[in-house]
């Protein structure tokens, strides 16, 4: 056990250590994995600063700032990513009921669903720290992207929806992020979360080398309930929640190459359907979740 600061969820201050995981797509480092002792909320203990992360992301392979298609593997994500921009844009217009309206995409990446949901009609803002990816989604998709700090600029209770696709684990101070979107969503709009799930199937499978703990990226490792406790202590309420029924295969196949050896994308899919099918008798064990929000006495 070791002190650290406050749970983010629970605010307890003792932690035990789960396991030793390595940064296999830039730095080669190892992070440890801490998890509170009070409520099982687990993260990456001493990520490097704030200002000190963007190197991190700046391998050719982070493939969510990325466009290639020249692997097998990133071939079945962008096949994957299509599929998934239609199911997204049934969910938004789900859960707002609306066929049109305001959005706002937290961590917009590339701008490829931001793209896709202002084709259908929605008024959409995007934000993007890398620079990179957002003047991509600008000049090469149309869409308006902006840098984090212009979130302050945004009016109170303007949006209908807020999404984050795999984007909360990454945040350095996610309850300021979900202050700031309780101020912006409209008291009958929905929050939208995705990241991947510490309690799923793969998850238990590959343990230290599950592709989605992805050191030093992603701080913060939800399970279902941990999420929940996060997000009622920001002011929320989860409605729903729903599995992102292909991230299982991506993330087998990169867990798979994270372990070594040779057919990764092969095994990922064998593996992926084996896990699927076990989770079917198991609640909320998929690879990742959506978890659907509105704002507490709404």
């Amino acid at each position: 056990m070791t002190e650290e600061r406050p749970c983010l969820v629970c605010g307890n201050d003792r932690f035990t250590q789960l396991f030793i995981s390595k940064d296999h797509l830039f730095s080669g480092e190892t992070f440890a994995i801490r998890k509170c002792d009070a409520c099982g909320f687990a993260f990456t203990a001493d990520p490097p600063a704030e200002g000190e992360i963007g190197r991190y992301y700046l391998s050719e392979d982070y493939i969510s700032h990325s466009d290639k298609k020249q692997n097998l593997t990133e071939y079945f994500y962008h096949l994957a990513r299509n599929f998934m921009l239609r199911r997204k844009h049934r969910l938004v217009s789900e859960v707002t009921r609306k066929d049109s309206g305001t959005l706002l995409d937290i961590g917009s990446g590339t701008g490829y669903f931001a793209s896709f949901m202002q084709m259908k009609g929605w008024k959409v803002t995007g934000i993007e720290l890398n620079e990179q990816a957002r003047n991509y989604s600008v000049t090469g998709l149309g869409i308006t992207a902006v840098p984090p700090s212009e979130i302050i600029n945004i009016p109170d209770k303007s949006t209908d929806c807020i999404t984050f696709w795999h984007v909360i684990e990454h945040l350095y101070d996610p309850g300021m992020w979900m202050n700031e979107v309780r101020r912006i969503l409209k008291d009958d709009g929905s929050c939208i979360i995705a990241l991947p799930n510490l309690n799923s199937a793969d998850a238990g499978w590959f343990g230290d080398k599950w592709a989605a703990l992805d050191v030093p990226r992603h701080l913060w490792h939800f399970s279902p309930d941990t999420l929940i406790r996060f997000i009622e202590k920001c002011g929320f309420k989860c409605a729903k929640t729903r599995s992102l029924p292909l991230d299982i295969f991506y993330i087998s196949a990169l867990s798979y190459k994270n372990r070594g050896g040779r057919l990764s994308l092969v095994r990922g899919i064998l593996t992926g359907s084996f896990l699927t099918a076990m989770s079917l008798f198991r609640k909320n064990s998929a690879s990742s979740l959506i978890y659907v929000l509105s704002k507490q006495g709404s």
